[in-house]
């Protein structure tokens, strides 16, 4: 007696024949975007794209494509990936994170400056870094001494007036348009030189 020929029931258990169909296949319209975070998550490691086919076992070609979205990932080849690149799977489909801060919602905060009005930028930030939008008046200055912060880095560009910046014994005039980069743990200070308030944007990371 010749065996039942397999049907459509049978077909659809067989795994390796799924996994083909899927793998490869082009991301639907709907399909949630991922392509970008697994090539940032891959180039975060160091990885190319062969020593991820090692760590994979799957196409170079597949991977490509589907880094930029143009193939649909089985659920196994999705996890072999994640596990490559030590991310949860989850995290591919997060929204994105991101603080929306509104001018007129910018917290005042004062950290000690003379006549100078700061609002906080870096609202919702885990302690990367601190963003501070300052309006220095004349005569305006960071106290009488010179200051360090628990910091690594502190960054200044002028967008409006002058800043005359303090770093040990050396002087800085900056310009509208000029910046400095310092380390945030070397003595410094600074002041309005100028007869109109100086607009700067301070960001020192970490967060102090």
């Amino acid at each position: 007696m010749t065996p039942p020929r397999a049907g459509k029931g049978l077909e659809a258990l067989d795994f390796d024949a799924s996994v083909k169909r899927v793998n490869g296949r082009p991301a639907e319209p709907d399909t949630p975007r991922i392509g970008p975070r697994l090539r940032a998550a891959r180039q975060a490691k160091g990885l190319t794209l062969d020593a991820l086919v090692k760590l994979t076992g799957l196409d170079k070609s597949f991977l490509s494509r589907m880094e930029r979205d143009l193939a649909q990932a089985s659920v196994a080849s999705l996890v072999k990936v994640c596990a490559a690149l030590d991310i949860k799977p989850g995290a591919l489909f997060d929204p994105p994170t991101a603080s929306l801060v509104r001018a007129s919602d910018a917290v005042r905060v004062n950290f000690g400056g003379v006549n100078v009005d700061e609002r906080l930028l870096s609202q919702g930030l885990n302690g990367e870094m601190m963003i501070l939008n300052s309006v220095i008046h004349p005569g305006g200055h960071g106290g009488e001494e010179l200051y360090t912060l628990n910091a690594d880095v502190t960054f200044v560009t002028v967008l409006e007036g002058v800043l005359e910046f303090m770093i040990e014994d050396a002087h800085y005039f900056l310009q509208a348009g000029d910046s400095l980069t310092m380390s945030s743990r070397i003595p410094h200070n600074w002041r309005n030189p100028g007869s109109v308030p100086t607009r700067v944007l301070w960001v020192t990371s970490p967060h102090p």
